[in-house]
């Protein structure tokens, strides 16, 4: 995510004592931009008449450079303040708000599943009686939501994924009936991913009839890194939230995954297994 914040010039009054041989000192022209990309902030300095610079980061922490560019510790509200001295020590402040969502380590360009590693808030393992998932773990951002899947399978088999999605956190809307409990089911996600064949639909009309529409939205989805360690598969992907309906302003989401065979001859298996479903609460 990339947001852009424009801090205005700031020009203070000069005040005249009424006696014109007294000297104004005057204020720096106060102006600056700042840049959000997940937790990194780069503020770039455009000020005049300054001759040194502190910035107060709001977490903390300072720096006296000119165009620091810092990380914030986490997600929030923070309000940085740069103080600008010119050449005379006279020191003008300005402010802004800085807003940090919950970023993800998980990256889909870096060709590694390592970065899972770091991912423990959602994480399901299956019982003894699923034969086919064998892990799964989410995570999101303000932007994505992100899967990783352990199945015992290969590449080859193409198989079919189900991807049934409750996402406007209401059980009066979407899908009641299907392989896992609860019901509301808005969006379901279906295809052999790793064949470059997933297509999103819309539940409608009665919730106990599996009824949906195709949604016609395009590139909601992103395959990052497979590993194939003998007969087990490991991959990741990732879901635009602004591209799924509901999937972008909703507190919540309640998934649940149905594995079947790329002939859709038989089900393989479901995540989570048991009856159980995965929830994951938006911060």
């Amino acid at each position: 995510m990339h947001i852009r914040y424009l801090f205005f010039s700031m020009i203070a009054a000069a005040l005249f004592s009424g006696c014109s041989d007294d000297k104004v000192t005057p204020d720096a022209d106060l102006f600056f931009e700042v840049s959000i990309n997940g937790n990194d902030v780069t503020f770039t300095n455009k000020t005049a008449g300054a001759a040194s610079y502190r910035w107060d980061f709001g977490d903390g922490t300072t720096s006296e450079e000119e165009s620091p560019v810092h990380t914030y510790p986490g997600k929030g509200k923070y309000v940085p303040t740069l103080y600008a001295t010119t050449p005379e020590g006279k020191v003008t402040e300005g402010s802004t708000v800085v807003y940090i969502a919950k970023s993800s380590p998980v990256k889909m360009d870096d060709n590694s599943l390592a970065d899972w590693e770091a991912v423990t808030d959602y994480e399901t393992v299956s019982g003894a009686g699923e034969t086919y998932f064998r892990r799964a773990k989410f995570d999101y951002d303000a932007s994505y939501v992100y899967v990783y899947l352990e199945v015992n399978s290969k590449v080859a088999n193409a198989d079919i994924y189900d991807f049934y999605m409750d996402t406007d956190n209401n059980a009066g809307t979407g899908l009641l009936t299907g392989g896992f409990p609860g019901g509301g089911y808005d969006v379901l996600l279906e295809g052999a991913v790793l064949s470059d064949w997933f297509d999103a639909f819309y539940h409608k009309g009665d919730q106990n009839a599996f009824t949906f529409d195709v949604s016609g939205v395009t590139e909601f989805y992103t395959v990052g890194a497979k590993q194939q360690e003998g007969n087990v598969l490991k991959f990741e992907l990732r879901l635009s939230r602004s591209k799924l309906k509901g999937l972008a302003a909703t507190t919540a989401l309640r998934i649940g995954i149905q594995a079947t065979k790329g002939d859709w001859s038989a089900t393989l298996g479901n995540m989570p297994d048991g009856g159980k479903i995965v929830q994951i609460a938006f911060e």
